[in-house]
Protein backbone atom coordinates (compact mmCIF):
# COMPACT_ATOMS: atom_id res chain seq x y z
CA UNK A 1 0.00 0.00 0.00
CA UNK A 2 1.29 3.46 -0.84
CA UNK A 3 0.35 7.01 -1.61
CA UNK A 4 -0.81 8.02 -5.05
CA UNK A 5 1.94 9.13 -7.37
CA UNK A 6 1.85 12.63 -8.82
CA UNK A 7 0.86 11.14 -12.17
CA UNK A 8 -2.04 9.26 -10.56
CA UNK A 9 -3.19 12.39 -8.76
CA UNK A 10 -3.19 14.37 -11.99
CA UNK A 11 -5.13 11.62 -13.76
CA UNK A 12 -7.61 11.49 -10.88
CA UNK A 13 -8.27 15.21 -11.09
CA UNK A 14 -8.63 15.10 -14.88
CA UNK A 15 -11.15 12.24 -14.69
CA UNK A 16 -13.29 14.00 -12.09
CA UNK A 17 -13.09 17.22 -14.09
CA UNK A 18 -14.44 15.33 -17.11
CA UNK A 19 -17.40 13.91 -15.16
CA UNK A 20 -18.22 17.34 -13.74
CA UNK A 21 -18.34 18.77 -17.26
CA UNK A 22 -21.44 16.68 -18.04
CA UNK A 23 -24.73 18.21 -16.86
CA UNK A 24 -26.39 15.16 -15.30
CA UNK A 25 -28.84 16.99 -13.05
CA UNK A 26 -32.21 15.39 -12.51
CA UNK A 27 -35.42 16.96 -13.79
CA UNK A 28 -38.51 17.27 -11.57
CA UNK A 29 -36.71 15.41 -8.80
CA UNK A 30 -35.86 12.43 -10.94
CA UNK A 31 -39.00 12.06 -13.01
CA UNK A 32 -36.62 12.66 -15.89
CA UNK A 33 -32.91 13.23 -16.28
CA UNK A 34 -29.98 13.76 -18.60
CA UNK A 35 -27.37 11.24 -17.59
CA UNK A 36 -26.97 9.51 -20.99
CA UNK A 37 -23.90 11.28 -22.38
CA UNK A 38 -21.92 10.86 -19.17
CA UNK A 39 -22.98 7.24 -18.82
CA UNK A 40 -21.84 6.38 -22.34
CA UNK A 41 -18.49 8.00 -21.55
CA UNK A 42 -18.32 5.84 -18.41
CA UNK A 43 -19.18 2.69 -20.37
CA UNK A 44 -16.35 3.23 -22.83
CA UNK A 45 -13.90 4.00 -20.03
CA UNK A 46 -14.77 0.73 -18.26
CA UNK A 47 -14.34 -1.21 -21.51
CA UNK A 48 -10.84 0.21 -21.82
CA UNK A 49 -10.09 -1.19 -18.34
CA UNK A 50 -10.99 -4.69 -19.53
CA UNK A 51 -14.50 -4.86 -18.09
CA UNK A 52 -17.47 -6.47 -19.74
CA UNK A 53 -20.06 -3.69 -19.84
CA UNK A 54 -23.82 -3.89 -19.42
CA UNK A 55 -25.77 -0.80 -20.54
CA UNK A 56 -29.49 -0.91 -19.74
CA UNK A 57 -32.40 1.40 -18.95
CA UNK A 58 -34.26 0.69 -15.69
CA UNK A 59 -37.57 -1.07 -16.37
CA UNK A 60 -40.48 0.33 -14.36
CA UNK A 61 -42.63 -2.75 -14.97
CA UNK A 62 -39.98 -5.04 -13.52
CA UNK A 63 -39.18 -2.76 -10.56
CA UNK A 64 -42.69 -1.84 -9.43
CA UNK A 65 -43.20 -4.93 -7.28
CA UNK A 66 -40.16 -4.18 -5.09
CA UNK A 67 -40.25 -2.19 -1.84
CA UNK A 68 -38.72 1.26 -2.15
CA UNK A 69 -39.68 1.63 -5.82
CA UNK A 70 -40.55 5.19 -6.90
CA UNK A 71 -43.19 5.39 -9.60
CA UNK A 72 -43.71 8.00 -12.31
CA UNK A 73 -40.09 8.22 -13.51
CA UNK A 74 -39.00 7.88 -17.14
CA UNK A 75 -35.77 6.10 -18.08
CA UNK A 76 -35.70 6.72 -21.81
CA UNK A 77 -32.09 7.65 -22.61
CA UNK A 78 -31.14 7.25 -18.94
CA UNK A 79 -29.10 4.05 -18.87
CA UNK A 80 -27.37 2.36 -15.99
CA UNK A 81 -23.82 1.21 -16.71
CA UNK A 82 -22.35 -1.84 -14.99
CA UNK A 83 -18.78 -2.93 -15.64
CA UNK A 84 -17.62 -6.35 -14.46
CA UNK A 85 -13.93 -7.21 -14.20
CA UNK A 86 -13.88 -10.99 -14.05
CA UNK A 87 -11.75 -12.51 -11.30
CA UNK A 88 -9.67 -15.63 -11.74
CA UNK A 89 -11.86 -17.54 -9.28
CA UNK A 90 -11.92 -18.42 -5.60
CA UNK A 91 -11.97 -14.89 -4.20
CA UNK A 92 -14.73 -12.73 -2.78
CA UNK A 93 -16.62 -10.45 -5.16
CA UNK A 94 -17.17 -6.74 -4.56
CA UNK A 95 -19.77 -4.27 -5.83
CA UNK A 96 -18.59 -0.66 -6.12
CA UNK A 97 -21.66 1.58 -6.49
CA UNK A 98 -22.00 5.29 -7.27
CA UNK A 99 -24.60 7.50 -8.92
CA UNK A 100 -24.01 9.72 -11.93
CA UNK A 101 -26.99 12.06 -11.44
CA UNK A 102 -26.84 15.27 -9.43
CA UNK A 103 -29.36 17.69 -8.06
CA UNK A 104 -30.03 20.82 -10.18
CA UNK A 105 -27.58 23.70 -9.86
CA UNK A 106 -30.06 26.16 -8.39
CA UNK A 107 -29.54 29.89 -8.87
CA UNK A 108 -26.45 30.24 -11.06
CA UNK A 109 -25.95 33.79 -9.81
CA UNK A 110 -25.13 32.36 -6.38
CA UNK A 111 -22.27 30.22 -7.70
CA UNK A 112 -18.77 31.67 -7.46
CA UNK A 113 -17.64 29.40 -10.31
CA UNK A 114 -19.24 27.59 -13.24
CA UNK A 115 -20.98 24.51 -11.73
CA UNK A 116 -19.86 22.34 -14.67
CA UNK A 117 -16.22 23.41 -14.64
CA UNK A 118 -14.25 21.86 -11.79
CA UNK A 119 -12.29 24.65 -10.10
CA UNK A 120 -9.45 24.05 -7.63
CA UNK A 121 -9.01 26.58 -4.86
CA UNK A 122 -7.36 26.33 -1.44
CA UNK A 123 -7.38 22.53 -1.42
CA UNK A 124 -11.02 22.28 -2.47
CA UNK A 125 -12.52 20.97 -5.72
CA UNK A 126 -15.55 23.11 -6.61
CA UNK A 127 -18.28 21.99 -9.01
CA UNK A 128 -21.77 20.50 -9.16
CA UNK A 129 -21.50 16.88 -8.07
CA UNK A 130 -17.96 16.97 -6.69
CA UNK A 131 -19.27 16.00 -3.25
CA UNK A 132 -22.51 14.26 -4.24
CA UNK A 133 -21.19 12.11 -5.69
CA UNK A 134 -19.07 12.22 -8.80
CA UNK A 135 -16.06 12.48 -6.49
CA UNK A 136 -16.91 9.14 -4.91
CA UNK A 137 -17.83 7.54 -8.24
CA UNK A 138 -14.60 8.75 -9.83
CA UNK A 139 -12.60 7.42 -6.89
CA UNK A 140 -14.11 3.95 -7.35
CA UNK A 141 -13.28 3.84 -11.06
CA UNK A 142 -9.74 5.14 -10.61
CA UNK A 143 -9.01 2.78 -7.71
CA UNK A 144 -9.94 -0.16 -9.92
CA UNK A 145 -7.86 1.23 -12.80
CA UNK A 146 -4.79 1.87 -10.66
CA UNK A 147 -4.70 -1.56 -8.96
CA UNK A 148 -5.11 -3.31 -12.30
CA UNK A 149 -2.44 -1.17 -13.94
CA UNK A 150 -0.05 -2.13 -11.13
CA UNK A 151 -0.48 -5.79 -12.04
CA UNK A 152 -3.00 -6.88 -9.40
CA UNK A 153 -5.29 -9.64 -10.62
CA UNK A 154 -8.34 -10.26 -8.42
CA UNK A 155 -9.63 -13.74 -7.71
CA UNK A 156 -13.10 -12.34 -7.04
CA UNK A 157 -15.15 -10.27 -9.51
CA UNK A 158 -15.15 -6.48 -9.27
CA UNK A 159 -18.54 -5.06 -10.28
CA UNK A 160 -18.71 -1.31 -10.79
CA UNK A 161 -22.23 0.14 -10.92
CA UNK A 162 -22.65 3.67 -12.29
CA UNK A 163 -26.35 4.28 -11.72
CA UNK A 164 -28.94 6.91 -12.60
CA UNK A 165 -31.71 8.54 -10.56
CA UNK A 166 -30.37 8.15 -7.05
CA UNK A 167 -31.50 11.69 -6.26
CA UNK A 168 -35.04 10.81 -7.35
CA UNK A 169 -35.31 7.87 -4.98
CA UNK A 170 -32.86 5.15 -5.99
CA UNK A 171 -34.50 3.31 -8.87
CA UNK A 172 -31.15 3.05 -10.66
CA UNK A 173 -29.61 0.80 -8.03
CA UNK A 174 -32.93 -1.02 -7.61
CA UNK A 175 -32.75 -1.84 -11.33
CA UNK A 176 -29.28 -3.36 -10.82
CA UNK A 177 -30.67 -5.51 -8.01
CA UNK A 178 -33.64 -6.55 -10.17
CA UNK A 179 -31.22 -7.46 -12.98
CA UNK A 180 -29.52 -9.92 -10.67
CA UNK A 181 -26.26 -8.24 -9.65
CA UNK A 182 -24.97 -9.73 -6.40
CA UNK A 183 -21.62 -9.92 -4.60
CA UNK A 184 -20.04 -10.91 -1.30
CA UNK A 185 -19.90 -7.25 -0.29
CA UNK A 186 -20.73 -3.78 -1.58
CA UNK A 187 -19.48 -0.24 -1.05
CA UNK A 188 -21.64 2.82 -1.76
CA UNK A 189 -19.39 5.82 -2.37
CA UNK A 190 -21.60 8.50 -0.81
CA UNK A 191 -19.72 11.12 1.21
CA UNK A 192 -19.04 9.77 4.70
CA UNK A 193 -16.19 12.08 5.68
CA UNK A 194 -14.05 8.94 5.32
CA UNK A 195 -15.94 7.17 8.10
CA UNK A 196 -17.40 3.70 7.61
CA UNK A 197 -21.19 3.91 7.71
CA UNK A 198 -22.80 0.57 8.57
CA UNK A 199 -26.38 1.86 8.92
CA UNK A 200 -28.68 4.74 8.12
CA UNK A 201 -32.05 6.04 9.17
CA UNK A 202 -35.11 5.42 7.05
CA UNK A 203 -37.42 8.20 5.93
CA UNK A 204 -41.16 8.23 5.35
CA UNK A 205 -42.64 11.22 3.51
CA UNK A 206 -46.20 11.97 4.56
CA UNK A 207 -48.87 14.58 3.99
CA UNK A 208 -51.57 15.59 6.46
CA UNK A 209 -54.66 17.47 5.27
CA UNK A 210 -57.27 19.34 7.28
CA UNK A 211 -60.55 20.83 6.11
CA UNK A 212 -62.05 23.84 7.85
CA UNK A 213 -65.22 25.93 7.55
CA UNK A 214 -64.66 29.08 5.45
CA UNK A 215 -66.34 32.38 6.16
CA UNK A 216 -65.59 36.08 5.80
CA UNK A 217 -62.58 37.09 7.91
CA UNK A 218 -64.69 39.60 9.87
CA UNK A 219 -66.77 36.66 11.14
CA UNK A 220 -63.88 34.30 11.83
CA UNK A 221 -65.44 33.14 15.10
CA UNK A 222 -68.24 31.51 13.09
CA UNK A 223 -65.77 29.56 10.91
CA UNK A 224 -63.06 26.97 11.49
CA UNK A 225 -59.59 27.94 10.26
CA UNK A 226 -57.78 24.94 8.77
CA UNK A 227 -54.40 26.70 9.00
CA UNK A 228 -54.83 27.34 12.71
CA UNK A 229 -55.84 23.72 13.23
CA UNK A 230 -52.69 22.65 11.41
CA UNK A 231 -50.63 24.60 13.94
CA UNK A 232 -51.88 22.10 16.51
CA UNK A 233 -50.66 19.27 14.28
CA UNK A 234 -47.20 20.86 14.01
CA UNK A 235 -46.96 21.26 17.77
CA UNK A 236 -48.01 17.62 18.23
CA UNK A 237 -45.31 16.54 15.75
CA UNK A 238 -42.71 18.44 17.74
CA UNK A 239 -43.99 16.83 20.95
CA UNK A 240 -43.60 13.33 19.50
CA UNK A 241 -40.18 14.16 18.08
CA UNK A 242 -39.02 15.31 21.52
CA UNK A 243 -40.25 12.05 23.01
CA UNK A 244 -38.37 10.04 20.38
CA UNK A 245 -35.18 12.01 20.87
CA UNK A 246 -35.17 11.22 24.56
CA UNK A 247 -36.32 7.57 24.44
CA UNK A 248 -35.12 5.94 21.18
CA UNK A 249 -31.53 4.74 20.88
CA UNK A 250 -29.29 3.22 18.21
CA UNK A 251 -25.54 2.65 18.71
CA UNK A 252 -24.54 4.26 15.39
CA UNK A 253 -27.25 6.80 14.62
CA UNK A 254 -28.51 10.16 15.84
CA UNK A 255 -32.05 10.12 17.30
CA UNK A 256 -34.97 10.08 14.85
CA UNK A 257 -36.37 13.43 13.77
CA UNK A 258 -39.32 14.88 11.86
CA UNK A 259 -39.02 17.80 9.47
CA UNK A 260 -41.80 20.20 8.46
CA UNK A 261 -41.07 20.57 4.75
CA UNK A 262 -44.07 22.23 3.11
CA UNK A 263 -47.34 23.87 4.13
CA UNK A 264 -50.03 25.37 1.95
CA UNK A 265 -53.58 26.50 2.58
CA UNK A 266 -56.17 29.25 2.35
CA UNK A 267 -57.10 31.45 -0.58
CA UNK A 268 -56.98 35.03 0.75
CA UNK A 269 -56.34 37.08 3.87
CA UNK A 270 -60.00 38.04 3.91
CA UNK A 271 -61.27 34.45 4.13
CA UNK A 272 -61.03 31.89 6.91
CA UNK A 273 -58.97 29.03 5.45
CA UNK A 274 -61.04 26.07 4.27
CA UNK A 275 -58.09 23.74 3.68
CA UNK A 276 -54.52 23.23 4.82
CA UNK A 277 -51.96 20.68 3.61
CA UNK A 278 -48.78 19.84 5.48
CA UNK A 279 -45.93 17.69 4.14
CA UNK A 280 -43.37 16.34 6.56
CA UNK A 281 -40.59 13.80 6.82
CA UNK A 282 -40.40 11.05 9.44
CA UNK A 283 -36.93 9.62 10.08
CA UNK A 284 -36.74 6.23 11.79
CA UNK A 285 -34.17 3.65 12.87
CA UNK A 286 -33.51 0.25 11.24
CA UNK A 287 -33.39 -1.17 14.76
CA UNK A 288 -33.52 0.32 18.23
CA UNK A 289 -32.71 -0.43 21.83
CA UNK A 290 -35.83 -0.47 24.00
CA UNK A 291 -36.13 0.62 27.64
CA UNK A 292 -35.03 -2.84 28.79
CA UNK A 293 -31.82 -2.66 26.79
CA UNK A 294 -33.03 -5.14 24.19
CA UNK A 295 -32.35 -4.39 20.54
CA UNK A 296 -35.06 -5.19 18.00
CA UNK A 297 -35.86 -4.48 14.36
CA UNK A 298 -38.13 -1.51 13.69
CA UNK A 299 -41.31 -2.25 11.74
CA UNK A 300 -41.94 0.71 9.46
CA UNK A 301 -45.71 0.12 9.62
CA UNK A 302 -45.52 0.52 13.38
CA UNK A 303 -43.84 3.89 12.82
CA UNK A 304 -46.85 4.94 10.74
CA UNK A 305 -49.25 3.77 13.43
CA UNK A 306 -47.36 5.61 16.17
CA UNK A 307 -47.32 8.91 14.29
CA UNK A 308 -50.98 8.75 13.31
CA UNK A 309 -52.07 7.64 16.79
CA UNK A 310 -50.23 10.55 18.43
CA UNK A 311 -51.71 13.14 16.07
CA UNK A 312 -55.19 11.62 16.26
CA UNK A 313 -55.01 11.69 20.06
CA UNK A 314 -54.35 15.42 19.87
CA UNK A 315 -57.22 15.81 17.39
CA UNK A 316 -59.59 13.98 19.73
CA UNK A 317 -59.27 16.89 22.13
CA UNK A 318 -60.38 19.42 19.51
CA UNK A 319 -64.12 19.66 18.89
CA UNK A 320 -63.76 20.38 15.15
CA UNK A 321 -60.97 17.87 14.41
CA UNK A 322 -62.81 15.18 16.33
CA UNK A 323 -65.62 15.37 13.77
CA UNK A 324 -63.39 16.25 10.79
CA UNK A 325 -60.34 13.99 11.18
CA UNK A 326 -56.91 14.58 9.71
CA UNK A 327 -56.34 12.81 6.39
CA UNK A 328 -52.91 11.16 6.03
CA UNK A 329 -51.10 10.02 2.90
CA UNK A 330 -47.77 8.22 3.23
CA UNK A 331 -46.41 8.74 -0.25
CA UNK A 332 -42.70 7.87 -0.33
CA UNK A 333 -40.70 5.43 1.74
CA UNK A 334 -36.91 5.32 1.81
CA UNK A 335 -36.22 2.36 4.12
CA UNK A 336 -33.11 2.22 6.31
CA UNK A 337 -30.22 -0.19 5.90
CA UNK A 338 -28.06 -1.90 8.48
CA UNK A 339 -25.06 -4.20 8.27
CA UNK A 340 -23.75 -5.89 11.41
CA UNK A 341 -20.65 -4.02 12.59
CA UNK A 342 -18.95 -7.40 13.08
CA UNK A 343 -19.49 -8.38 9.45
CA UNK A 344 -16.14 -9.05 7.69
CA UNK A 345 -16.90 -6.30 5.15
CA UNK A 346 -17.25 -3.65 7.86
CA UNK A 347 -14.22 -4.80 9.81
CA UNK A 348 -11.99 -5.19 6.74
CA UNK A 349 -12.84 -1.73 5.41
CA UNK A 350 -12.43 -0.13 8.84
CA UNK A 351 -8.95 -1.66 9.15
CA UNK A 352 -8.02 -0.45 5.66
CA UNK A 353 -9.28 3.06 6.40
CA UNK A 354 -7.21 3.12 9.57
CA UNK A 355 -4.07 2.25 7.60
CA UNK A 356 -4.74 4.92 4.97
CA UNK A 357 -6.10 7.80 7.06
CA UNK A 358 -5.05 7.02 10.61
CA UNK A 359 -8.64 7.03 11.88
CA UNK A 360 -11.01 4.13 12.38
CA UNK A 361 -14.60 5.25 12.84
CA UNK A 362 -17.63 3.01 12.33
CA UNK A 363 -20.72 5.18 12.40
CA UNK A 364 -24.10 5.75 10.74
CA UNK A 365 -25.56 7.95 8.02
CA UNK A 366 -28.44 10.32 8.77
CA UNK A 367 -29.66 10.57 5.16
CA UNK A 368 -31.11 7.88 2.93
CA UNK A 369 -29.06 6.15 0.24
CA UNK A 370 -29.05 3.23 -2.19
CA UNK A 371 -27.52 0.80 0.31
CA UNK A 372 -31.05 -0.22 1.35
CA UNK A 373 -31.69 -2.01 -1.95
CA UNK A 374 -28.51 -4.05 -1.65
CA UNK A 375 -29.03 -5.06 1.98
CA UNK A 376 -32.81 -5.39 2.17
CA UNK A 377 -33.55 -6.97 -1.22
CA UNK A 378 -30.30 -8.43 -2.58
CA UNK A 379 -29.10 -9.45 0.92
CA UNK A 380 -25.59 -8.18 0.15
CA UNK A 381 -23.57 -6.85 3.12
CA UNK A 382 -23.11 -3.17 2.34
CA UNK A 383 -21.30 -0.15 3.75
CA UNK A 384 -21.23 3.51 2.81
CA UNK A 385 -17.77 5.02 2.51
CA UNK A 386 -16.66 7.95 0.42
CA UNK A 387 -15.03 11.37 0.25
CA UNK A 388 -17.07 14.42 1.18
CA UNK A 389 -19.92 15.00 3.57
CA UNK A 390 -23.68 15.50 3.49
CA UNK A 391 -23.11 19.08 4.65
CA UNK A 392 -21.68 19.91 1.20
CA UNK A 393 -24.39 18.11 -0.78
CA UNK A 394 -27.34 19.87 -2.45
CA UNK A 395 -25.79 23.31 -1.94
CA UNK A 396 -24.51 26.08 -4.20
CA UNK A 397 -20.72 26.27 -4.45
CA UNK A 398 -20.52 22.55 -3.74
CA UNK A 399 -16.99 21.34 -3.13
CA UNK A 400 -14.93 18.29 -2.21
CA UNK A 401 -11.69 18.42 -0.20
CA UNK A 402 -8.95 17.40 -2.61
CA UNK A 403 -6.98 15.39 -0.05
CA UNK A 404 -10.08 13.39 0.91
CA UNK A 405 -10.57 12.53 -2.74
CA UNK A 406 -7.04 11.13 -2.95
CA UNK A 407 -7.40 9.25 0.33
CA UNK A 408 -10.65 7.67 -0.84
CA UNK A 409 -8.90 6.37 -3.97
CA UNK A 410 -6.09 4.94 -1.84
CA UNK A 411 -8.60 3.29 0.48
CA UNK A 412 -10.61 1.74 -2.35
CA UNK A 413 -7.39 0.44 -3.93
CA UNK A 414 -6.34 -1.31 -0.74
CA UNK A 415 -9.87 -2.61 -0.13
CA UNK A 416 -10.00 -4.14 -3.61
CA UNK A 417 -6.68 -5.87 -2.94
CA UNK A 418 -7.74 -7.15 0.49
CA UNK A 419 -11.28 -8.24 -0.41
CA UNK A 420 -10.89 -9.82 -3.83
CA UNK A 421 -7.45 -11.47 -3.45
Amino acid sequence: MGKLTQEQKEKSLAFLEKLISFDTSVIRHGEDGQEKEAQLYMAEYLRQLGCSVDIFEPDNEKMKTYPGYNEGHSYVDRPNVVGRYKGSGGGKSLILNGHMDTMPSGDLAMWHTDPWTMTQKEGKLYGLGTDDMKGGLSALVLAMEFVLSEGFRPRGDIILESVVDEEGGGNGTLACVERGYRADGAIIAEGSNLEVFAANRGAWLVSAEITGRPIHASLRGFGENAIEKMVKVILAIRELETKWMTTKRHPLLAPPTMNIGCIEGGVAASTVAERCLLKFDVEYFPSEIDKYGVRHTVDKDEVVKEVEAHLNLMAAGDEWLREHPITFQWYQDCPPFETDVNDPLVQTLAAVVDKVTGKRVISGMTAGCDARHLTNIAKVPTVVYGPGTCHNAHVVNEYLPREQYFQAIETYMEMIREWTK
